[in-house]
């Protein structure tokens, strides 16, 4: 792998902060579950915390915040006040840590102090302007590349999010060089307008999680996901039961809450009964740590992503990945990452058979976080708002 920072010309250069504070959209944050979208807007808070003054705001109501199931703790119209540097290290379990964040001090929405501050938006944007300049993150385009993967609410907003609040943004931050290049075509904006920002890891940012001696075993497979139809679960467990790369003795282990459109997974799961599938659900970041440091290899035969997260958080913790090649998941290519195409099971038998053939190299977590880093990500977004 070779390993450099992405986009040099967007280095930070930048004042330590700004005069007025950046407002951040935190509704991922409002959900039962943190998954991918939610833990980004975690870490991306508490880099920009690091950095700058910020006011988290909720901008999604009545039958969309319905519908997403979201808390009531933040409600449109008011703000959570976190002055710079106040906020404690995220490295522990970030769902606790968000939790503790939701109950931070509110105060009514400044409407003045708004207009003199800067938006970065992560859900959907409002219609009309508030905010001296605004910015969207751009996570990915699965409800318009993938309709068909999706709910029809999930269909409705998240078009809307990209296609009309990335047209009336200043700037956009895509999370990928893949999710960059969708931007072009997919809500036609120029190059110039959208800035690639790579996250860094969901989980283990500073230390491990899971701490001590981790023994390694030589028959998990690990799979870290939402069950839903996007991440290729009837495939995967379809192949897992009829492979003869894998031993009987193998396990997998599907790490996730469930999601939607689940009958195909929860069948194709009860047809594997030579070997075990094992479906946890939510668990906590010290156990999901430890998961990572047991299992042999790790899989991703996601059909579409805009970054994912697994696929960083597997090579960090020593573990090498089998990865579906498509969308931005080709961007790790490199030392431990072993790509297939995500409709053949034999294309994947033939990456698998390479990995478990081994010597396993793998990248330093020194390398990794020359590229994926947090601290970078916040840097580049203060200087967005200038």
């Amino acid at each position: 792998m070779s390993i450099s920072s992405p986009n040099p010309s967007h280095a930070w250069h930048g004042p330590e902060s700004l005069p007025s504070p950046i407002y951040v959209e935190i509704s991922p944050l409002l959900t039962r579950h943190l998954t991918g979208i939610g833990r980004f807007v975690a870490r991306l808070v508490e880099g920009l915390s690091h950095v700058t003054s910020l006011r988290l705001v909720n901008t999604i109501q009545g039958v969309h915040a319905r519908n997403m199931g979201l808390s009531k703790i933040l409600r449109c119209g008011s703000e959570i006040v976190v002055p710079r540097g106040s906020l404690t290290s995220a490295d522990g379990d970030v769902q606790a840590w968000t939790k503790k964040l939701l109950r931070g001090p509110q105060c009514p929405h400044d409407f003045d102090l708004a207009k003199r501050s800067a938006a970065i938006f992560t859900m959907l944007r409002p219609g009309e302007r508030h905010f001296r300049r605004e910015l969207i993150i751009l996570y990915d385009f699965t409800s318009m590349l993938l309709p068909w993967a999706h709910v029809d609410e999930t269909r409705i907003h998240f078009g809307r999010l990209f296609s009309e609040s990335a047209q009336l943004c200043d700037n956009l931050i895509a999370i990928s060089e893949s999710t960059k290049q969708d931007a072009s075509w997919m809500c036609e904006v120029t190059n110039d307008r959208v800035v690639v920002g790579y996250p860094g890891p969901s989980l283990c940012v500073a230390d491990h999680c899971a701490q001590g001696p981790v023994v390694r075993r030589k028959d998990l497979l690990l799979m870290v996901s939402t069950l839903e139809p996007r991440k290729n679960g009837v495939f995967l467990l379809d192949w897992f039961r009829k492979t003869k790369v894998l031993s009987e003795q193998f396990e997998l282990c599907w790490v996730g809450p469930d999601g939607w459109n689940l009958s195909g997974v929860r069948e194709a799961a009860q047809d594997n009964q030579d070997r075990k599938v094992r479906f946890p659900g939510m668990v906590s970041d010290e156990e999901l740590c430890r998961l990572y440091r047991q299992a042999t290899l790790s899989i991703y035969p996601s059909l579409y992503e805009g970054f994912g997260f697994p696929v960083l958080d597997s090579l960090r913790h020593g573990t090498p990945v089998l990865c579906g090649y498509n969308s931005s998941l080709k961007e790790f290519a490199g030392p431990g990452v072993f790509f297939f195409d995500a409709c053949d099971p034999q294309s994947l038998d033939e990456a698998c058979r390479a990995l478990l053939a081994g010597p396993r190299k793998l990248p330093a977590r020194q390398e990794l976080d020359q590229v994926y880093s947090w601290d970078e990500l916040a840097h580049k977004t203060v200087s967005l708002c200038a």
